[in-house]
């Protein structure tokens, strides 16, 4: 059960933050979002999974997939690929800090 939430609830944390910021047009904490938000998502779920790559990939691939689909639909902004290859790289990084650290 703990591997499962570690999978699905960073995603649903940052596709809840993208849902309910694109009810109000005016808003603009999406940049919140992209630039202090996820990559912190990014680095707790690193932290999280640091006991299996299995769990890392896929929730890495979840959460990648509940930023890019939301804002580029919601948003019509420019691509997301680029900030997102930022957020994965920082979760290895934490990845591999904490995996080591637990051993």
């Amino acid at each position: 059960m703990k591997n499962l939430l570690s999978i699905i609830l960073p995603s649903i944390v940052i596709f809840t933050f993208i849902w309910i910021d694109s009810m109000f047009p005016e808003s603009k904490y999406i940049l919140l979002g992209i630039y202090l938000l996820f990559p912190i998502i990014f680095i707790i779920q690193g932290y999280i999974c640091s006991t299996s790559k299995g769990i890392l990939i896929f929730g890495f691939l979840l959460s990648s997939i509940a930023i890019i689909l939301p804002i580029s639909i919601w948003y019509n902004m420019g691509s997301m690929i680029t900030p997102v290859i930022v957020y994965i790289f920082l979760g290895i990084f934490s990845f591999f800090l904490f995996s080591k650290n637990k051993r």
